[in-house]
């Protein structure tokens, strides 16, 4: 908060837990003027504002779950002076009325939470991410904070020239989380269901999280709980944001001790009695999976985290990095569809196109990221990823010519798919191998995971 005050650009890595929101929340009540914070989820949000507002802390939030009139509310408040503190998402900047509130406030301070977004060699990039740097610049460099639970070396390094950080003090709390018991098996996919139902009857001391990757994976478990008559909630992005907003209450709230969720659920939320972590199908990354399981033991506790590893969840993880990096022919190609059919646009889906490309499967996703990656450089125009409102800007891919190449970035994706591999099936301690993968040291065994222990509560 010092550093802050002093007008210090930082970068904090501390894991879940550890306070990050409370450095900017202070400081943005101690400053003169506005913090703005960008963050990637709702949910995130909502969870911090709805606290603060407990609080009576002059804080809001803009995004797209709230009605025009609310938006107009919080741009009131933010004219009259009344706001030191705004959560956006980093889409929200190319609204004209964003800019046109903002010009009426100084911002001292720009926030950029969970900023590993913004690396394209992180595990979780975002293209809307990668304009901060440039959105900060437009707003007169104020000093600027960058948070995250993890990043390596490599991952530091692109935000701090993302951000354009200067003279940055970076806070590292350690990686250390010694109530934490960390677990993984190897099971064939349908050995899965029996093996949670046990851990649950055997783990029922307090609130459980099951990640999933698949939306269809949760909703077949959640059939199944339902026949056994076991008590859940379910959140995903394919459920209306009521019944999601209705699923994190009742569990934040202790109405419900179990969740089955894709991985946006937890983010930022504040909840320190989660008792244990279960990933039902193996996330992307290490990186990954550490920022997860560091949502159980918040509260200093002993907890559990087990991870039920296939080679299917390999399979599916190794089609998502595909779809997740598509190269120049596919994306030159949806361009020149885009072209030859621009006068049809309003009238046609995102299916017609992913048809014509004799892509038909739901779950490939190139084509949601290169129409991300278009509208990010400046060929099209795309708002509120509403497909039939694209306008074409340019009518060629040089734009994109500073895009880093799809084969390399496949590459770094598939690497660290194979890192937590090797994690899975390390003879050695866990906990000594996640922290020599972030930053190179040597560590003694842990004694708190199952192949220190041998064994799995």
């Amino acid at each position: 908060m010092e550093a802050l005050l002093e007008g210090r650009d930082s970068l904090v890595l501390w894991p879940t837990g550890f306070g990050k929101s409370l450095t900017y929340q202070m400081a943005a009540l101690l400053g003169a003027d506005l913090t703005l914070v960008i963050s990637p989820l709702v949910a995130l949000m909502k969870d911090q504002v709805d606290r603060a507002a407990e609080r009576g802390l002059p804080f809001a939030m803009v995004n797209s779950s709230q009605t025009r009139q609310e938006r107009e509310d919080v741009f009131s408040r933010l004219s009259a002076g009344e706001l030191k503190l705004l959560y956006l998402t980093p889409e929200r900047f190319k609204k004209p009325e964003i800019w046109e509130a903002l010009s009426t406030r100084r911002v001292s301070l720009f926030v950029v939470d969970e900023a590993h977004c913004l690396a394209q060699w992180g595990h979780d990039f975002r293209p809307e991410f990668s304009r901060l740097g440039e959105i900060r610049k437009k707003l007169g460099s104020p000093p600027c904070l960058a948070l995250t639970a993890t990043a390596p070396l490599k991952v530091r390094r692109e935000i701090e020239e993302v951000l354009g950080l200067r003279q940055v003090r970076i806070f590292e709390a350690g990686l250390e989380r010694p109530n934490l018991f960390l677990a993984a098996e190897v099971l064939e996919a349908h050995e899965k269901e029996e093996r949670l139902l046990a851990f649950l009857k055997h783990n029922n001391s307090g609130p459980i999280i099951v990640y999933f990757t698949l939306i269809n994976t949760l909703e077949k478990l959640s059939f199944e709980l339902q026949r056994r008559g076991i008590l859940h909630e379910v959140y995903h992005g394919n459920l209306p944001a009521r019944p999601r907003r209705r699923a994190q209450e009742n569990f934040m709230a202790g109405k419900t001790s179990l969740i089955l969720a894709t991985p946006a659920f937890g983010l930022g939320v504040d909840k320190k009695d989660v008792r244990a972590v279960v990933h039902y199908e193996v996330p992307g990354s290490i990186e990954s999976y550490y920022q997860e399981v560091g949502r159980a033991g918040r509260d200093g506790k002993r907890s559990e985290a087990l991870m039920l590893y296939s080679s299917q969840d390999l399979e599916t993880q190794m089609k998502f990095i595909e779809w997740a990096t598509p190269d120049f022919e596919y994306m030159t190609a949806v361009l020149e569809w885009l072209i030859r059919e621009e006068r049809k646009i309003p009238s046609l889906t995102l299916e017609d196109l992913r048809e014509v490309l004799s892509f038909k499967n739901k779950n490939d996703h190139r084509l949601e990221t290169t129409l991300s990656l278009f509208d990010r450089f400046g060929v099209i125009e795309w708002p509120d990823k509403d497909f039939k409102r694209v306008r074409i800007l340019e009518k060629n891919l040089d734009l994109l010519s500073d895009y880093k190449g799809a084969e390399v970035r496949r590459k770094s994706l598939q690497t660290k798919l194979l890192n937590l591999v090797q994690w899975v099936q390390t003879p050695g301690c866990r906990k000594a191998f996640i922290y020599n993968y972030f930053d190179g040291g040597e560590y003694e065994p842990c004694g708190m995971c199952d192949r220190c222990l041998n064994s799995m509560p």
